[in-house]
């Protein structure tokens, strides 16, 4: 199946209603996109067997007020010193652009080696900060220039989690089931990234708490819900190509790691609209969407991003911004849940399924 790009503006269409903060979001993101590529402009900066991946609001297209720019060098080769002094040239360059860079967690603005990705999935190696690459290179990820090293690190990642879990085709051969081994990681990692709120909190001193929570609510979750939908759409809108009398694994591969890899193609609110395009209500779709625009616009606001990033926990509650946020983080989550558990019969059965259970 083929899945358009353009879903956000079929069901703004199909609607006809617009979200001109969602709009305006992604031109500007795309506005930052050719900035960073005119700084890199000198295409002998960035060696053949690395991408510069970037994650966050721009990977997602939705560039507003004060975002800052996550980025990796991601590395598929032979380990080279010069690797390092490639990554400093970048940060380098992007400091002097006046670009705001990637926080103090270190997870941003340095080397990610595929090697971690693809073979530390899951165990003891498999670390925080590797997880939150490997998950948000799946999720929320795009390569600026050349994404040779960017699309076979994709690709081996799915292939990982496709070749060890046995269980996605069904047992007649005919159909794909939900692939378990790629649907738990992403759940353990919104899981993890709930907890790691805490821990943050509790080690940053409560530093942009209301910020941080208003994006754990929204955009965060966003991810989350993309990720289910992306593992589910596996077996409600599987790929053509099944041969009932053909039972070889590789073979069956293929078609399911096309079909995932066009959904990775995809930001996360294009993945939640094409849903909605197909299985939501329209005032499903109105709540989920119009609570996201709504939180965009506040983000692009630069007086409610400070006061958000000034806010305590212990002043939030009683606080009319916070609490605009919180009731639009409640209507989102509303959508969501009429989405996944009540609109489609199908979609609500592999929720409770595979989701909760």
């Amino acid at each position: 199946m083929t899945v358009s790009t353009s879903a956000i503006e079929e069901l703004s269409v199909k609607l006809a209603k617009e979200w001109p903060a969602i709009s305006a979001a992604r031109t500007a993101a795309a506005t930052e996109v050719d900035r960073i590529e005119s700084i890199l402009a000198d295409h002998r900066l960035i060696p053949s067997d690395t991408s510069l991946v970037v994650f966050g609001s721009l990977a997602r297209r939705e560039w507003t007020f004060g975002s800052d720019v996550d980025w990796t060098l991601l590395i598929d080769g032979q380990a080279d010193p010069n690797h390092l002094k490639v990554k400093q040239e970048i940060a380098n360059r992007f400091l002097q652009a006046r670009l705001q860079g990637p926080g103090p967690t270190a997870t941003f603005g340095g080397l990610a080696f595929s090697h971690d990705l693809i073979h530390q999935i899951g165990g003891e190696e498999d670390t925080n900060r590797n997880t939150t690459r490997r998950i948000l290179l799946i999720l929320e990820s795009l390569a600026v220039g050349n994404s040779d090293a960017y699309d076979r690190v994709i690709k081996s990642v799915l292939n990982r989690y496709l070749d060890d879990d046995l269980s996605f085709l069904s047992r007649s051969g005919q159909h794909y089931k939900v692939p378990r081994f790629l649907l738990n990681d992403i759940v353990r990692y919104w899981r993890t990234m709930c907890v790691d709120y805490a821990t943050k909190h509790r080690e940053r001193q409560g530093e942009k708490w209301a910020l941080k929570n208003a994006k754990l609510r929204l955009s965060r979750k966003l991810i989350f819900a993309a990720g289910l939908l992306t593992c589910f759409n596996c077996h409600l809108r599987p790929p053509a190509g099944l041969d009932e009398n053909l039972f070889d694994l590789p073979a069956h591969l293929e078609p399911l790691l096309r079909h995932l890899r066009t959904y990775v193609k995809l930001t996360p609110l294009e993945i939640v609209a094409d849903a909605a395009n197909s299985f939501a209500k329209p005032e499903t779709s109105l709540k989920i969407f119009d609570a996201y625009d709504q939180f965009l616009s506040m983000m692009n606001d630069g007086e409610v991003r400070t006061r958000l990033e000034s806010l305590t926990a212990r002043e939030c509650w009683s606080d009319p911004v916070f609490n605009k946020v919180r009731h639009i983080s409640e209507q989102f989550q509303d959508g969501l849940t009429r989405l996944f558990l009540d609109d489609e019969p199908k979609l609500s059965e592999l929720t409770r399924k595979y989701g909760v259970f």
